[in-house]
């Protein structure tokens, strides 16, 4: 992804009692063109956008085509070895299971 711009790709984040789950508006690339990592505490989200054929002639170009970057703070509350992703119609979901620490626990009561 050398020599073109990166596009902030819109997000929606979701939390259920078990997962905190991204999605992300990327048209224009595919899921091969995706690339998530974590490193640390930091989750990085790349997408490659199509790429017209070197051959064609623009006639008209009315858009540009920027590669997609974005990067979360996931800290503690992420369980790195659980991480999910899924892509369709230019959505790419990833869901993210919490980390154990901050799951909602119910704790025993015991008597003296």
């Amino acid at each position: 992804m050398t020599d073109r711009k990166y596009t902030i790709p819109p997000v929606d984040i979701f939390e259920t009692k078990d997962k905190f789950i991204l999605s992300l508006d990327m048209p224009g690339t595919t899921k091969e063109g995706i690339d998530i990592a974590s490193d640390g505490d930091i989750l990085t989200i790349t997408g490659k956008a199509f790429e017209v054929d070197k051959e064609w002639k623009p006639i008209i170009s009315e858009f540009e085509l920027h590669d997609y970057k974005r990067e979360f703070t996931i800290g503690n509350k992420v369980n790195r070895n659980n991480i999910d992703a899924k892509f369709d119609n230019g959505i790419l979901t990833v869901e993210l299971e919490k980390s154990e620490m901050i799951k909602p626990r119910k704790i025993e009561v015991k008597t003296a």
